[in-house]
C-alpha cells in the first residue's frame, strides 16, 4: 500500500496529548491506591523516587529518538551502537511486553464497566473495547493526537481539582512513615514502574512530528504534567481524611466533586485512559514491527500511513491471549508481571545504548545510574520470565 507523504505532522500540543493520557493511562487509576494500600504513607517516598527516575528516563529516550528518528524508535539507536542483532533483541523484548501488556489494560478497562453490563463476560467486554481501539488506531495519527489532547487535558484537570479539594478540606495534617523491609521497597518499585512505561516508545512516532524541537518540548512538558498529577494525587490519598479501617478506593477522591455520579464518571475515565494507553503502545509497536521488514505484509502501510499489516498481526495475538485469559490459563496479575519484566529488559538495552552513544555529561551519567537501578528492580520479577529474558539474551549474544 502507498504512503501519503502529506499526512499532517504532530505539533507540541498534539504529541503531548498522545503522551500524557496514555502514560497516565491505567496506571493513574490503579497504582496510587494500590501502592498506598501496600505501604501506606511510604508511598510518598516510592512515588518521589519513581517520578524522578521517570523524568530522567524520558529525557534519555527523547535524546535517543532525536538522534535516530524513525518508526523503529530507540531500536535504531541500538542498531547503530551495538549492531543489528541487539536491535532485534530490544525489539523482541518490546514486542513481548506489548504481547501481554495491552491485554492486561483491556481486562482492567473491562472490570471498571462490568457493573454496567453484568451479563457480559469481562473477556468479551475487553474484546469490544479493543474493537473501538482498533478503529482509532486506523485513523490518522494527527487526529488521534488532537483527540487525546482534549481527553488528557480534561482528565488531568479533573484529578488535579479533586486532589486540591481533598487537601483543602483537611483539618489537621498528620504524617508518619511505616517501617518497610528492603524486599517490600523493591517490590513496590517494581509495581510502580508501570507508571513510567511508555517513554521508551515515544521515539517510534518521531517521523510523525514537525521537528526535533517538538519532540523535546513535548517530552519535558508531558513529564512535568504527569509528575504534578501523580504528586497531588498521592498527597491527597496520603493526607486526606478518608476511612482508615478499609482499603483506599480511588472513587473516594472524586466524590467531593461529583457525589453519586462518581462511580460512573470514574468508569468512563478508566475506559478512556485505557484506550489511550492502548493507542500509544499498540500504535508504537506496530510501527516497530513494520520497520523491521519481517515480511511484505507486516511492513504494509495504509494510505494514511498506518502500519496496518503489523497492526492486524498484533490484534490477532491479543485476541488469542484474551481467549487464554477466558480459559484461565493466564491471570491479570501474570499479564502485568510479565509485561513489566520485558519492558524493563527493553529499557535496560536502551540505557546501555545511551551509555555508548552519549558523550560525557549528565545524561550519560544518569544512564549508568538508571541501568543499575532498573537491573535491581528487574531481579524482583517472576523467575520464569527472567529465564526467558536471559535465554533470549544468550541466543542473541552467541549469534554470529
Amino acid at each position: 500500500m502507498s504512503i501519503n507523504l502529506n499526512t499532517k505532522k504532530l505539533n507540541t500540543f498534539t504529541l503531548s496529548g498522545l503522551i500524557i493520557g496514555p502514560i497516565l493511562g491505567s496506571g493513574i487509576i490503579l497504582l496510587p491506591p494500590l501502592i498506598y494500600n501496600m505501604v501506606g504513607s511510604f508511598s510518598l517516598i516510592i512515588w518521589g523516587t519513581i517520578l524522578i527516575l521517570g523524568f530522567i528516563f524520558a529525557l534519555i529516550f527523547g535524546k535517543l529518538a532525536i538522534l535516530f528518528p524513525g518508526e523503529g524508535g530507540v531500536s535504531l539507536a541500538t542498531k547503530e551502537a551495538m549492531g543489528k542483532k541487539y536491535q532485534l533483541l530490544t525489539s523482541f523484548y518490546l514486542i513481548c511486553a506489548v504481547f501481554f501488556g495491552p491485554v492486561a489494560v483491556l481486562i482492567i478497562a473491562a472490570k471498571f464497566i462490568q457493573n454496567l453490563f453484568p451479563d457480559v463476560s469481562i473477556e468479551l467486554l475487553a474484546f469490544f473495547i479493543y474493537i473501538i481501539t482498533y478503529l482509532f488506531l486506523r485513523s490518522k495519527v494527527n487526529f488521534i493526537g488532537k483527540m487525546m489532547l482534549i481527553v488528557s487535558s480534561t482528565i488531568t484537570i479533573l484529578f488535579l481539582l479533586s486532589s486540591i479539594v481533598v487537601l483543602a478540606n483537611v483539618e489537621t495534617y498528620t504524617f508518619s512513615l511505616p517501617t518497610l523491609s528492603f524486599n517490600e521497597f523493591g517490590y513496590a518499585l517494581l509495581v510502580v514502574f508501570w507508571s513510567i512505561v511508555g517513554w521508551e516508545v515515544i521515539g517510534n512516532y518521531s517521523k510523525e512530528v514537525e521537528d526535533t524541537k517538538t519532540l523535546t518540548k513535548s517530552i519535558i512538558f508531558s513529564a512535568t504534567i504527569i509528575s504534578i498529577v501523580y504528586i497531588f494525587l498521592t498527597l491527597a490519598i496520603t493526607l486526606g481524611e478518608f476511612p482508615k479501617d478499609e482499603e483506599f478506593k480511588l472513587v473516594w477522591l472524586i466524590e467531593p466533586l461529583f457525589g453519586t455520579y462518581s462511580s460512573f464518571i470514574l468508569a468512563v475515565i478508566s475506559v478512556i485512559l485505557c484506550i489511550g494507553t492502548l493507542i500509544l503502545f499498540v500504535g508504537a509497536v506496530s510501527r516497530l514491527v513494520a520497520s523491521l521488514k519481517l515480511t511484505s505484509y507486516t511492513s504494509a502501510h495504509s494510505s494514511n500511513n498506518v502500519p496496518v499489516g503489523a497492526l492486524n498481526v498484533l490484534s490477532s495475538l491479543y485476541i488469542i491471549t484474551l481467549f487464554l485469559v477466558y480459559l484461565d490459563y493466564i491471570t491479570l496479575d501474570e499479564l502485568v508481571a510479565y509485561s513489566d519484566a520485558f519492558f524493563i529488559a527493553n529499557a535496560l538495552i536502551g540505557l546501555v545504548t545511551a551509555i555508548i552513544l552519549f558523550e560525557k555529561g549528565f545524561l550519560r551519567t544518569a544512564s549508568i545510574a538508571l541501568s543499575l537501578v532498573f537491573f535491581s528492580i528487574l531481579i524482583f520479577s517472576n523467575i520464569i520470565i527472567l529465564s526467558v529474558i536471559f535465554i533470549l539474551f544468550i541466543l542473541v549474544f552467541l549469534k554470529k
